[in-house]
């Protein structure tokens, strides 16, 4: 517990602002049916193009693993958002891609994530958030190198 005099703990309160805003989007995403998994997933797809991609290298940018990756393509079909198709490259595969039902949705998603994202940060003015984005982005730039960046 910080003291007074320490102020409060810098990872604590990032820690819980990141846990705030992950909640918020999950709230946003309620009335859609749809978890923030299933979103990360549209969102890989969708900058993927027309062309789909394979399930492992699904897996691989969401830093999961392949039978997880799986279960959450399984729901995205059963919601008519994503669809198998065999890979012309190698019959024994296939690649995902969003339907236009997927892509539809994920353009409706990106306009709440931005919305819920404005609420969260609203009580800044916009020099505290050029500021906060500055030094997040020198973090961030920092740890690329790591794993799982």
């Amino acid at each position: 517990m910080p003291t007074q005099e320490s102020g409060p703990d810098l990872v604590d309160l990032f820690n819980r602002s990141s846990r705030l805003l992950r909640g918020k989007w999950r709230h946003a995403l309620t009335p859609y049916g749809i978890t923030p998994h299933q979103v990360r997933t549209l969102m890989l797809l969708g900058r993927e193009g027309t062309e789909g991609m394979r399930n492992s290298q699904l897996a691989e940018r969401l830093h999961i693993a392949p039978r997880s990756t799986t279960e959450v393509i399984d729901q995205l079909v059963a919601k008519e958002l994503a669809t198998r198709t065999a890979d012309p490259a190698d019959r024994r595969a296939s690649l995902i891609t969003l339907t236009a039902q997927g892509s539809e949705l994920l353009k409706i998603l990106h306009t709440e994530r931005k919305q819920s994202h404005e609420e969260f940060f609203a009580t800044l003015g916009e020099q505290d958030r050029s500021e906060l984005t500055r030094i997040l982005a020198l973090l961030v730039a920092d740890a690329a190198g790591s794993p799982r960046c």
